[in-house]
């Protein structure tokens, strides 16, 4: 998988700036033609578009697991 998409669709998670702020779930079209739910990071919910071009990122989660998410092209170095 090359990990670039976009964003099929997406949704902002309303809570109480204690608790984290507002995020987004986001289904990511992938080049290859599957989709999965993920997030858009670097990026405030409001700003994530349907459309937007995306690629994978890896990080590590409070847990300590690796998830997927993902960040605006536009602001990654090629």
């Amino acid at each position: 998988m090359s990990g670039q998409g976009q964003v099929y669709s997406t949704t902002t998670v309303r809570r109480r700036a204690d608790k984290g702020g507002d995020y987004n779930v986001a289904i990511i079209e992938l080049a290859e033609g599957a989709r999965m739910m993920s997030r858009v990071e670097n990026v405030t919910p409001d700003k994530v578009e349907i459309g937007m071009d995306v690629v994978a990122k890896i990080i590590t989660s409070p847990d300590g697991e690796p998830i997927i998410v993902f960040v605006p092209k536009a602001g990654v170095a090629t």
